[in-house]
Order: C-alpha cells, then structure tokens, then sequence
C-alpha cells in the first residue's frame, strides 16, 4: 500500500529559471551580464565559423578521396589479402577490453584474476605474431640448424644469426634467474643452473671467435654473451625475490620453464641457411615492419611507446632517488640528456647513430628504430612525473611499513608506488596524449603514417585539391582517440577518489 504525499497548499514551486534546462543555462550561461554578453558573442562566432563548415561538408567537400582509400588511409602497404589478420587483432583487444569491464563490474575471484592476468599478457604476442607473422622450425630445420652452432660457428655471422646465442642466453637466464631467487632450496636451484651452463657451453664456439664487435671495437663474441648472461640472471634473481611472497610464484615458475624450453628452441634454429630442404616452414606471411603504415603504424607506434616507455620511467624515477650513485648517476644523465633534445632529433639519432652501436650482423628496421626512440623519450618525461608522484608520498607511511618489517622493495611497490601514481594520473595521461600525437614525426624520418599516407592520397590525379577532407580526416582520427584517452583517464581518476564528479 502506497501512500501518495500531497503537496501543502501554501508550498510553492521552484522557480523554473532555477531547474532543469533553463536552471543549466541561468546557472553556467547567463548567471550575470558578463557571462551573458560573453556566451551571446561566443554563440555568435561559431554559428559564423560551424556555418560555412557544415556548407562546406555538405554540398562541396569531396569526400571520395576518403571513401575510395580509405583502405589505405587505414593499413597503407600493408597486403590487402593479410588485412584480416588486423581484422582479428581489433577482436582480440575488445574482446580483452569487454571481458574485462564485464569481470570488473562483478566480484573477481583470485582464480579470474589471475586468469584475466594470464590473457592480457598472452593478447600483446598473439597480436603481434597476426601482424608480423610467424615462421617456425621443421624437424630437418632443427637438426641442422643447431649443429651450426658446434660445427660451423664461423658461418653465424656471415648469415647475419650470431645474435641468437646472446638473446637465448639472456632469456634463459632470466628464468634460471627468477627461480633462483624464488626458491630457498639448494637442489631446487642447482637444477635451474643446469640448463644455463649446458646452453653456455653449446654456443661457447660462437662466443670463442675473436671477429665479434661491439660499439666498433673488435672483441671476442664471448663477451656480449656473458654479459647477456649476467643481466638476465641478475634481473631474474631480483624479479624473483621480490614475488617469493606472492601465492602464484609457484605457477609463475613452472609457466616459465614451460614457454622457454621450446621459445628457445625456436629461438636458435629458426632462420634460414640456403637450403631448401631444410628451411624453416612460414605458417603466417611474414609482413616486415617496413610495410606497415596508415592509421595502423600511427596506432602501433603510439601503443608500443607508451606500453613500454611506463615501466621503463618507472624505474628511472625510482634510479633517480637511489642511494646507489651509480644507479642514480645515470638515471639523472639520461633523464636530462634526453629531456634536452627534442622528439625529432631522438628519431634521427635512432634512424642513423643507432645502426652503428650495433654489432655488423644485426640490423634493425626503420619502424623499430622509431619506436625505439620514442619510447626513451617518453621514459625520460614520465620518469619525472612519477618523481613528483613519489615525493608526494608522506615518509611516516614509509616508516610505518619498515617497522612492519617489510622489504624495501615491497614498501617501494605496494606503499610508495601505488599512492605516487595515482597521485599523477593527469600529468601521466597526458604525456600519453602527447606522445599519440607526436607519432606524426616520424613523417620527417621516412615513415608513412596516416599523415605520410594522406599527403600522398592528395596527389592523386583525380582528387587533385583535396587537401581540407583529408586532413579533416585525419583531424577527427586524432581526436576521436585523444579524446577516449582523456575519459578514461578521468574515470579512473573517479574510481580511484583523485577527483570528484562535478
């Protein structure tokens, strides 16, 4: 039974001018003369300027130069046979994206967690094998390919492969690493060296010819090799004392040994040595990164910079307020060396110094190269950002956690780092932005992003002039995700309490 409240006959209504529509407009555009005045002056000039804009776009711009390229506008060179393997790349990330707005809005269980976890870490190297491609190795490739390694080491080089042995020395380093520093028992961590010494001794005869070079100095590959060792342990052992507590760490090591016995297999044997019979088997088109352009490397450059550029910041932040002075010294001379420099000049040193800090038999592509240098640009930028965050934090709450008797790298990473960045969120989101934009240097380098690709569509012989819908265009492309950026920023910023709702 619902009882109905009747107004009391002396009760008046609010004024209308106070509620609703009229009450919005009296309240933030007409709440004094001023206002007023200015809002009629404003309102004036964009009907004169939205007028001729919306003339324009209806009866005169030719928007054909748009729809009949628009498939270039948005993959550029990139096989138009291949573009369904793009197709299946923009599933996987909103399919990843609802998944997880549909988990949140429920109560994760620790299992989701960690399974949604599993999957966004996994989605990065399924999208990036659909775009690049993959080539694997036959049972004949394997065969033959790893007794290169013992019995013909001199031919690594000249077939431009020597690298191979660095790289999987480092990775199964980090995973000896990481389960060393995990472990408390001997023969536990006896067993994880193992591997290590027996993929050291098989490419010892790759790293005993003395014709390797590094930064243009002649010196035995022996050396690189080491010093890959070293750094994937070290890091590894790290790594792993810091997650001991962690209930999964467990899994995490059992994940590891899994994925890089056979990662590493690949690793060393896949590339080809001239003989048909045993060449490896191309299972996705292989695509180099130099066909990539459009809308898709403007999008690949700025999520390959900012993915990778956040933790690399991160820790130049936390370099720079060490008491190490060796870490601290160059954290602080990278920090301003290339705060220093502007973003066009990062990506000409990438596209022509690079190439000769690098041993003679590796070369790295173009596109690379260019995310190379825009991800040290942004680290640098966002290292300071993260500095103020950390300052923020009050040391009372430092000191409370080290009288707990926590770890300084736990302290560091669940009582400074999260309340340090939420602090900055905005000035974070925004160096995001920034650098989404400024992907269209790379213009300047060579680059066909989608600004390149429209300057090339506009001379077109028959859409000769057409230069206002293009870079209208690409105007509204820009926009259009800039502007999804900043709103997810800021309702983050409303979950996490930085700012309220107005």
């Amino acid at each position: 039974m619902s009882a109905e409240i009747k107004a009391h006959p002396g009760m008046e209504k609010p004024p209308t001018t106070s509620v609703g529509v009229l009450g919005w407009l009296h309240q933030n555009l007409f709440s004094s003369l001023l206002n007023s005045v200015l809002t009629l002056i404003s309102a004036g000039i964009l009907y004169l300027l939205g007028r001729g804009l919306v003339k324009w776009a209806l009866t005169e711009a030719r928007w054909g130069v748009i729809t009949s390229n628009i498939k270039v506008l948005a993959w550029g060179r990139y096989p138009n046979e291949e573009a369904w393997r793009l197709g299946i790349s923009l599933l996987i990330i909103l399919a990843m994206g609802l998944l997880t707005w549909a988990l949140r809005r429920g109560s994760l269980t620790q299992n989701a967690r960690r399974a949604l976890l599993t999957v966004w870490v996994l989605s990065p190297v399924a999208i990036v094998i659909l775009i690049h491609g993959i080539t694997l190795p036959t049972i004949a490739t394997i065969t033959n390919n790893l007794g290169y390694y013992i019995y013909r080491p001199e031919l690594m080089p000249l077939l431009g492969e020597a690298w191979r042995a660095s790289a999987a020395l480092l990775v199964l380093a980090f995973v000896a690493g990481l389960t060393c520093g995990s472990v408390s028992k001997r023969t536990e961590r006896l067993l994880s060296l193992a591997p290590l010494l027996a993929l050291f001794l098989f490419t010892l005869p790759l790293g005993l010819l003395a014709n390797g070079s590094l930064f243009g100095f002649d010196l035995p590959r022996l050396l690189p090799q080491t010093f890959a060792l070293l750094v994937g342990f070290f890091s590894g052992m790290t790594v792993g004392r810091a997650l001991t507590s962690i209930a999964a760490i467990r899994w995490l090591r059992i994940g590891s040994w899994v994925a890089v016995l056979p990662g590493l297999l690949i690793l060393l044997t896949t590339f080809d040595v001239g003989v048909e019979s045993v060449a490896p088997v191309e299972v996705l088109q292989i695509i180099e990164p130099n066909i990539w352009s459009g809308m898709m490397l403007t999008i690949l450059l700025a999520v390959v910079s900012i993915v990778a550029s956040f933790p690399i910041g991160v820790l130049l932040a936390l370099g720079r307020r060490s008491s190490l002075p060796v870490v601290k010294g160059f954290s602080v001379l990278f920090i301003e060396v290339v705060r220093g420099v502007p973003l066009i000049t990062i990506l000409f040193m990438a596209q022509v110094m690079l190439p000769l800090f690098l041993p003679l038999e590796l070369t790295v592509d173009r596109v690379i190269r260019a995310m190379v240098g825009m991800t040290l640009f942004t680290a640098a930028y966002l290292a300071e950002i993260v500095r103020g965050g950390l300052q923020a934090v009050r040391n009372e709450q430092v000191e409370a956690a080290r009288a707990l008797g926590l770890s300084e790298m736990l302290v560091t990473g669940l009582i400074v780092l999260p309340q340090a960045l939420r602090a900055v969120i905005p000035p974070i989101m925004g160096q995001f932005v920034s650098i989404f934009k400024d992907t269209t240097l790379v213009t300047i380098v060579g680059l066909l992003d989608l600004l390149a690709v429209g300057q090339s569509v506009i001379k077109q012989r028959e859409f000769l002039g057409a230069v206002r819908e293009v870079y209208l265009f690409a105007g509204v492309f820009y926009f259009v995700i800039s502007y999804a950026m900043s709103v997810a920023s800021r309702r983050l910023e409303r979950q996490l309490g930085v700012t309220e709702e107005s």
